[in-house]
This record gives C-alpha cells, sequence and structure tokens, in this order.
C-alpha cells in the first residue's frame, strides 16, 4: 500500500497543472516557471526511478523462481539495487568525462547540460574540413580536364559541342558532394592558341569561390562576382 500511495502522489505532482481560479484573485504563491519546471523534472525523475525498483523487483522475483538459491527481494530492497546500480553508472560517466578532459585540456566547454568543442576547436576543424573539400574540388576538376584533353586528341583537334557528345562517362560531369550537380561548360570548336573558359563549378559549396577550368589546362579559384564576369566574356 505504502508504494502505491507513493506512486500515486508521484504521478499527480508530474501531471498536475495550473488551475485557474474565477472569482476574486486568490492569495495563494505561485511557483516561478523555472520552478515549476524543476519540480516537474524532480517528480518525474522519483516517478521513473520508483517504476525502475518496481521493475527491478519483479524481474529479480520471476528470475528467482527458476533458481532457487536466489533471495526474493522486497521492494526496498530493489529502491537500494536501482539507488546503488545508479551512483555506479554516475561513476563511470564522470570517469570518461574526467579522461576525456585529460586527453584534450580545455577542448571542451559546458553548454547547458551538455558539453560541446570551444569555438578555436570548432573553427580549427572547420578549417580543416574546408581544405580538405577545396583539394577535392580541384582533384575532381583535374580529371574533368583530362577526359576533355582525351576527348580533343581522339576528335581531331575538336571540344565536344555539348556534354551529352563527349566521350567519356557521365561521371566525369559530377561536382564532389551530395548534391548530384553537373560541372558547367562552355561549348568550343577546334582547340586554338586563345585562352578562354572551358568548364565551370556551380556555386553550390556556400564559400562564395568558384572553379574554373581554362583551355590551357589552368584550374583557377575565383570569387563568385569575378567568375560571373569571365564566363560572360567580359
Amino acid at each position: 500500500m505504502p508504494v502505491r500511495i507513493i506512486l500515486i502522489c508521484t504521478l499527480i505532482l508530474c501531471f498536475c497543472g495550473s488551475v485557474a481560479e474565477a472569482g476574486m484573485p486568490s492569495a495563494s504563491i505561485d511557483l516561478t516557471e523555472i520552478a515549476q519546471l524543476r519540480l516537474q523534472s524532480i517528480s518525474f525523475f522519483l516517478l521513473l526511478f520508483l517504476l525502475s525498483a518496481w521493475g527491478l523487483k519483479k524481474l529479480w522475483n520471476m528470475l528467482a523462481r527458476d533458481f532457487p538459491k536466489l533471495p526474493v527481494i522486497t521492494f526496498k530492497a530493489a529502491l537500494a539495487g536501482t539507488f546503488l546500480w545508479g551512483l555506479m553508472f554516475l561513476f563511470v560517466l564522470t570517469m570518461i568525462s574526467g579522461a576525456r578532459e585529460l586527453l584534450t585540456p580545455g577542448a571542451w566547454e559546458k553548454d547547458g547540460r551538455t558539453y560541446r568543442l570551444t569555438d578555436s576547436e570548432s573553427e580549427q576543424e572547420t578549417k580543416a574540413a574546408a581544405e580538405a573539400l577545396l583539394k577535392e574540388r580541384r582533384s575532381k576538376l583535374a580529371e574533368l580536364r583530362s577526359a576533355l584533353f582525351m576527348h580533343v586528341a581522339t576528335h581531331d583537334g575538336s571540344y565536344p559541342a555539348k556534354i551529352e557528345d563527349a566521350s567519356f562517362a557521365d561521371e566525369f560531369w559530377m561536382q564532389p558532394g551530395d548534391l548530384n550537380v553537373k560541372y558547367g561548360y562552355v561549348p568550343g570548336e577546334k582547340q586554338s592558341d586563345q585562352v578562354r573558359p572551358l568548364a565551370f563549378e556551380q556555386a553550390v559549396y556556400g564559400d562564395e569561390q568558384q572553379l574554373i577550368l581554362f583551355t590551357d589546362g589552368a584550374i583557377k579559384q575565383v570569387s563568385l562576382k569575378a567568375a560571373r564576369e569571365t564566363l560572360s566574356g567580359k
């Protein structure tokens, strides 16, 4: 009976809401919003704790039916076991957190209930990722350059009239990334000494930069404004 009373009281604390009273203003003291949230959190934690202890008791006693050497436990014993189990997990998590701080001192800072990397570490990782992506972009455009020059060598010095007329696989036209975007192409006639844009990236990477492949084989990184001017012939 006491266990049922505790569970019922805890449920009432978890789910009871504020009651609007008609008539004259009430003189009762209301909790602040933060205090109400904390009270609800504590009540919900107590409910889960009691339910976990009840479940432990049921499972243990069910197991004890098949293993007579196991003693039958009471709800108080289940509460104690749940409490000790929680302390053990808290100790393990604290050790993990301490080891992480020792391996990377100052790299983590508290952010609410969790931790996140400090700005310096985040900036370094972002910069490294951007550099790796730029390297991959250059490498992929260089592969397209090789494929186009091979097409010119096998087609009497002529570039493809359009992307569909290229003699190589369509995958060479795909930019790196998950967006499945194709490179832009500036169609031309036969190869000549005049240097002009040949292929270019679509501006999908958000860094305000584009890579442009020229007919002399150069790959240049320019701003979006410069890219528009170059591709429009200005």
